[in-house]
């Protein structure tokens, strides 16, 4: 059975090249997950919210520096660890799938549409099948495949997160482009000349001679006696529902796992600080975790990730500092230390 596969149901985004995202579930429902993605704003900002902290955060091999280097600083010769573990961050929640080839020297980045994975369908065993462009395929041992995947109901095959939103994302596009359409046209008239028996030629020709004359934006519209031009307008009511819905955005941010602040949705029960609680416990650390259990289990090495940058609240510290000099626990001159030499 295989779950990526190349038929004439699923293409390639034409539009770019980048990332070259492809699903397929192993049932007959396909979905297609390119670059036309990132065009919506809101995904586009939960895939680099999360994407940056999985490659701005070090992942650590207490027993092995060599190892901890290549996967940090220098994965292979053409990408920096950080550029390394973003794609493969990215491509994951795009496609639910992300690839990398192990070497003796370090990591190979796999785009997806090079990679063909095939389970058999009595023993479960996985073939995973690389084809570089422009060179012969060949086979690739399971064990010498790094397989990252943010959801999956089976173990072998992932499912990215847009399989989810669809609809929320169709709907905001559509709203999108009827917002574009109005601005693009603001304007828009029907022009009733007091005739009955006019042609389609004859309606045409005065449609374009009326346009022609009054061209511009500050033009003067002038009728005779025959004509009566109207506007026509879009309910403000309409545009207005369209530009303040958030339901789409709330959606993305939950599918995501965001908080939804994080995507600009004013939360009212919710502060700053526990919205970065929130996301530490029930977001980045999932993810961090689909690194480091692949990483393990691949590897056989201890793997952690390094969360000291992302548990640093600032002013939580500086508010503790505060606090604990009015008790008397530290003095002045200690607090403006522990403070960077900054007074109270």
């Amino acid at each position: 059975m295989s779950f990526f596969f190349d038929t004439g149901k699923i293409e390639a985004d034409k539009d770019t090249a980048f990332l070259d995202a492809v699903v397929s579930m192993s049932s007959n429902d396909s979905v297609f997950v390119g670059a036309s993605a990132l065009r919506n704003s809101d995904v586009f900002a939960a895939i680099s919210i999360i994407a940056n902290d999985l490659a701005s955060n070090r992942i650590l091999v207490p027993k092995s520096s060599v190892l901890e280097k290549q996967l940090n600083d220098r994965p292979n010769g053409q990408m920096s660890g950080r550029d390394f573990k973003y794609a493969l961050a990215a491509q994951m929640l795009l496609s639910g799938n992300s690839f990398a080839l192990i070497q003796d020297d370090g990591f190979q980045f796999i785009p997806n549409s090079q990679m063909t994975v095939q389970q058999d369908d009595v023993t479960g065993e996985l073939t995973y099948t690389y084809t570089p462009n422009g060179q012969r395929s060949r086979q690739i041992a399971p064990d010498s495949i790094l397989h990252f995947k943010c959801f999956t109901q089976d173990g072998a095959t992932g499912i990215s997160p847009l399989y989810a939103l669809q609809d929320e994302v169709l709907l905001q596009k559509k709203g999108n482009n009827l917002l574009k359409g109005f601005f693009d046209s603001p304007s828009r008239n029907v022009l009733q000349v007091h005739k009955t028996d006019l042609s389609s030629e004859a309606k045409s020709n005065i449609r374009n001679k009326f346009e022609q004359a009054n061209t511009g934006a500050l033009s003067t519209v002038i009728l005779d006696d025959s004509m009566d031009l109207k506007g026509l307008t879009v309910d403000e009511g309409l545009l207005k529902a369209i530009n303040a819905n958030e339901f789409s955005t709330q959606k993305i941010a939950s599918c995501f796992g965001l908080p939804q602040s994080m995507l600009n949705v004013e939360e009212v029960h919710s502060s700053m600080t526990q919205a970065n609680s929130q996301y530490l416990q029930s977001t980045i650390y999932k993810y961090m975790d689909c690194f480091t259990s692949e990483l393990a289990f691949k590897l056989g090495k201890q793997v952690i990730y390094d969360d000291s940058r992302l548990r640093v609240n600032k002013q939580q510290n500086i508010d503790n500092v505060i606090e604990l000099t009015k008790a008397g626990v530290y003095t002045a001159d200690e607090a403006k230390n522990l403070l960077g030499g900054k007074a109270i």
